[in-house]
């Protein structure tokens, strides 16, 4: 799997749509894009959601406090999106829907049967979102599918410039990451990157100090150890999905350093980084662990939350 192979553009994918939330804001105009080019990758349909809140009774379609539609409310917005990706990304099929729901309960509930459900995320309005519940941070909470957050990006990236990025520490979310990584991959034949963070805690300076020997050589060496189960988890799913050797180009890195902050280095030059999470019931921010939820927020690319308690696809 190490050789780099010479894989087709486009590759058709037997999983459900790709499905992006719309509120023509900036934001929602950066995921319009990046949703197309990913169904496109992966040959399947584009739907692209335009929600109105169940307890707006205006016709006028509005984004972010101001209206961008008329009285005909949000189709005429949400037609004219569908419309411009298929100019943005030629060959993709889009649909369009308007939704009168919560805007996350109507993207969670068009998550079932998706492959991928994609949203917008601006960083100035960082703060403002945390505080009336994000609806990123709500949909990779609950989502029945994978969730992209994508950042207002300063410069276009194009397919087969930049790598994936998955962050692997050997938990069941972190495999279903790593499957979800190694598919975006191989469908945007894009080489793909498993990094491996590590530094030692009281637990690994306890151990050492019994065994007579040093923290961080134990702990570099249990990372070492996660990258080849992680490894070899990504060439059995390469495997299980009739992949031709070769055609994944993949990439190990064991690192030091607190994981947000390998992550983020790691997301500088990165396609999208790919990160697990948990759900553990409760409020949405409880949902995610603190490495997801920090990068969902700070990330310099598109971030792709998958759930270790998603159907297989």
């Amino acid at each position: 799997m190490s050789a780099a192979g010479t894989p087709p553009t486009t590759r058709r994918s037997a999983a459900g749509p790709v499905v992006v939330g719309y509120d023509a804001s900036a934001a929602a105009e950066a995921a319009l894009g990046w949703a197309g080019r990913e169904a496109r990758a992966r040959g399947c349909s584009l739907q692209v959601v335009y929600v109105r809140d169940e307890h707006d009774t205006g016709l006028a379609a509005r984004a972010d406090g101001r209206e961008v539609g008329s009285d005909t409310g949000g189709w005429p917005v949400v037609e004219e999106a569908a419309a411009r990706v298929r100019d943005i990304v030629p060959g993709v099929e889009a649909e369009t829907y308007v939704e009168y729901a919560s805007p996350a309960g109507a993207l969670v509930g068009m998550s079932r049967g998706a492959s991928l459900v994609a949203v917008g995320s601006s960083p100035h309005h960082a703060l403002v979102e945390e505080l009336r519940g994000s609806v990123a941070l709500q949909l990779a909470a609950h989502a029945h599918c994978p969730v992209a957050v994508v950042p207002v990006l300063p410069e276009v990236r194009t397919v087969g410039q930049r790598r994936v990025v998955v962050g692997f520490d050997g938990s069941s979310s972190a495999a279903r990451a790593l499957e979800h990584a190694a598919d975006a991959a191989w469908y945007g034949a894009l080489p793909l990157r498993v990094v491996v963070a590590w530094r030692p805690g009281p637990a690994e300076w306890v151990e050492s100090f019994a065994l007579g020997s040093l923290p961080r050589d134990a702990t570099e060496a249990a990372a070492d150890r996660t990258l080849a189960a992680g490894l070899e988890h990504l060439r059995d799913h390469a495997e299980a999905r009739g992949w031709r050797p070769g055609s994944l180009e993949v990439e190990g890195r064991v690192c030091e350093g607190r994981a947000v902050d390998v992550l983020h280095q790691e997301a500088a030059e990165a396609d999208r980084l790919v990160v697990g999470t948990r759900g553990r019931g409760g409020f949405a921010s409880l949902l995610l662990g603190s490495v997801s939820h920090t990068m969902i927020r700070v990330a310099p690319c598109p971030v792709v939350v998958a759930r270790d308690d998603e159907p297989e696809p």
